[in-house]
């Protein structure tokens, strides 16, 4: 087996992204515990639930990855920032505090630092596609406006918004799954 630049890169992308995965997957853990005092808050797992199937789609990318023969250190760091992200992000959703019983507080209380995070997760994605030699894509098109609804959640405390955008992410979270079963998009 050759050890290619390439491979080295997309393992490394699922490495971290992995790490994100396993703390959605210990948040969800810890809300359906029947021996912990959290009840579950339909906007906190909502967002868990919408992190997990982010970090799945972009684990499917790792083909992508392998794909692209041309590696800089800059790409590479580049690259392995979104997992990052992601993996701060998963971390900011479950309270640090034992405690904490109240889910919504708590997402309401890191709202600005979990979809700032979310924020530039969604720029990174349209700069890889740009990185990757796609351009801006439809699908880049639709993390822009998703780029537009997290921002508008990272600023917002108001529970009715956060409902709407929130029901917004879904749509466009399903609506670039339809499109990428449909190979509309990669």
């Amino acid at each position: 087996m050759e050890i290619t630049n390439s491979l080295l890169v997309a393992i490394m992308f699922v490495i971290l992204l992995s790490l994100g995965i396993g703390n959605v997957l210990t948040a969800i853990v810890t809300v359906v515990d029947r021996r912990t005092p959290l009840r579950i808050d339909w906007f906190h797992a909502s967002w868990m639930l919408l992190l997990l199937l982010v970090a799945l789609s972009l684990f499917w990318h790792t083909l992508s990855l392998l794909e692209h023969e041309e590696w800089q250190f800059e790409a590479f760091l580049y690259v392995v920032a979104g997992p990052i992200l992601l993996f701060f992000a998963s971390g900011l959703l479950l309270p640090s505090d034992a405690e904490a019983t109240d889910l919504r507080a708590h997402y309401l209380a890191v709202s600005p630092q979990f979809f700032g995070a979310v924020a530039l997760l969604q720029l990174w994605v349209i700069g890889v596609d740009l990185l990757l030699g796609y351009g801006f894509t439809v699908g880049g098109a639709l993390n822009a406006v998703a780029l537009a609804v997290v921002l508008v959640l990272a600023v917002s405390k108001r529970t009715s918004l956060h409902a709407a955008c929130t029901a917004l992410a879904w749509v466009l979270f399903l609506t670039a799954a339809m499109l990428r079963g449909l190979n509309v998009i990669t």
